[in-house]
């Protein structure tokens, strides 16, 4: 069984070629049943965002394995697939795992730790289970990346600090414009994006104007917003007003042609625009950067200028990514096991004699009075309670020891990766043995 990782970033190609292959919660469903039930693979799930689009598949021989790449570029791009072929990076087994941990948990986005993209891979995740599109294996890689994901976020300052491709956006906005306090900005969308760069611009005292192709949500993001926030109709009939143009929303071909930006800054008298589109596929047609008085950053220029700006603080990556690593380890072991039942069952005793053993002492040290003989029936009554507990998740897990999903779904209804609970090398050591 090999798990497979594939597909576009910003890492791995421009947003020209990105755009083509933006798949749609619309589109998934219907991608990941065809991948799955005419491909001949075991699972499938897809995460499209503004900077990438990955599959991660689990494909039951090498052969379908070699397919996949191939694949994915006619199906995203049936005109000229060797446009997207050409920029598409694979990754396999343990590198496949690692990079799914690393993007849930924000390591490998445009602004390193952002919170988004863990709501993103979870959505996706659930995706693929309403889809029927997920294997036993493929759920639990991608369960346990959500997990590591969640560590990063709670556990480390990377992850508490982070930002946003929006909060970049309004960054960009007063590095270009100046002080926005008192001036016009335009936000087209009202989506979770355009909502997070819409509140940043009301922070720094804009007055916003939000429009959408749902009259209703950019009326509903604006009554959100105290202060001068509008919901418009017409942004070229308000143009003069208008000093920033924030564009985010999920349509797939431009909102906003050359000719519309000519228009607006004919409006203006030509005073310079600024224009930061973070939408992909892109909503301003890219001929309006060479409309007089416009600066158009679309998101890749956009990355450009967070790179720029430096890292995150090294200590801080340093500690994401010992995260990352521990739980790229456990969940690798896991996966690498042929019986999966039998160090299942290892585990799983372990953690309750851990928690058995954990809490007699806890009550006998309050009883200090207690004789030895009866600290050795509290002993005995306990081992029996715990072997009569487990008595039915062991005999099933030897029942389906032939089926991989039986034994990781028991690993994560009782948790028995946790970081608490464990340690990797016990986990190492059951794989080693299988």
């Amino acid at each position: 069984m090999h798990l497979v990782a594939a597909g576009l970033s910003f890492r791995s190609a421009p947003i020209s070629v990105r755009e083509r292959a933006v798949v749609p919660p619309s589109e998934a469903n219907r991608m990941l049943r065809y991948l799955v039930g005419h491909c001949g693979l075991r699972g499938a799930a897809v995460l499209s965002t503004c900077n990438r689009t990955e599959f991660y598949v689990s494909c039951p021989t090498d052969a379908l394995a070699d397919e996949v790449r191939p694949r994915l570029a006619m199906y995203l791009d049936p005109v000229d697939d060797s446009a997207v072929g050409d920029h598409l990076f694979e990754l396999r087994g343990a590198d496949a795992i690692r990079h799914m941990l690393r993007v849930a948990g924000g390591l490998e986005s445009m602004v390193v730790g952002e919170s988004q993209v863990l709501g993103q891979f979870r959505d996706a995740h659930q995706l693929a289970r309403d889809a029927g599109t997920l294997d036993a294996r493929l759920d639990y890689v991608m369960r346990r990346a959500v997990s590591a994901g969640k560590r990063v976020r709670t556990e480390r300052t990377i992850g508490r600090r982070s930002g946003s491709i929006a909060d970049a956006a309004a960054q960009g906005a007063r590095e270009v414009a100046g002080d926005l306090h008192g001036r016009g900005v335009l936000v087209l969308g009202a989506g979770t994006m355009s909502a997070l760069a819409a509140a940043r611009m009301h922070e720094a005292g804009a007055r916003l104007m939000i429009t959408s192709r749902g009259g209703d949500s950019a009326l509903a993001l604006a009554s959100r917003l105290t202060g001068d926030a509008l919901a418009i109709s017409d942004p070229i009939a308000m143009a003069a007003e208008i000093e920033v143009v924030i564009c985010c929303t999920d349509s797939s071909a431009p909102v906003l042609s050359a000719g519309d930006v000519a228009a607006m800054q004919e409006r203006r008298e030509h005073r310079p625009l600024t224009v930061i589109d973070i939408a992909v596929p892109r909503d301003v047609e890219a001929e309006a950067a060479d409309v007089a008085g416009v600066t158009l950053i679309d998101v890749d220029a956009l990355g450009d200028r967070i790179a720029s700006g430096g890292s995150p603080q090294r200590g801080a990556l340093a500690e994401a990514t010992a995260i990352i690593e521990a739980e790229v380890a456990r969940a690798i072991a896991v996966v690498a096991e042929r019986d999966t039942a039998g160090p299942t069952i290892g585990a799983l005793v372990r953690q309750a004699e851990a928690i058995r053993r954990q809490e007699v002492e806890r009550t006998l040290a309050r009883m200090p009075d207690v004789d030895a003989a009866t600290a050795d029936k509290v002993q005995k009554l306990t081992r029996a309670i715990v072997s009569k507990l487990l008595h039915a998740p062991i005999s099933h897990l030897r029942e389906f020891a032939d089926d991989p999903g039986v034994a990781l779904t028991l690993r994560d209804a009782f948790e028995l990766d946790a970081p608490d609970l464990i340690d990797g090398q016990s986990v190492a050591s059951d794989a080693a043995a299988s």
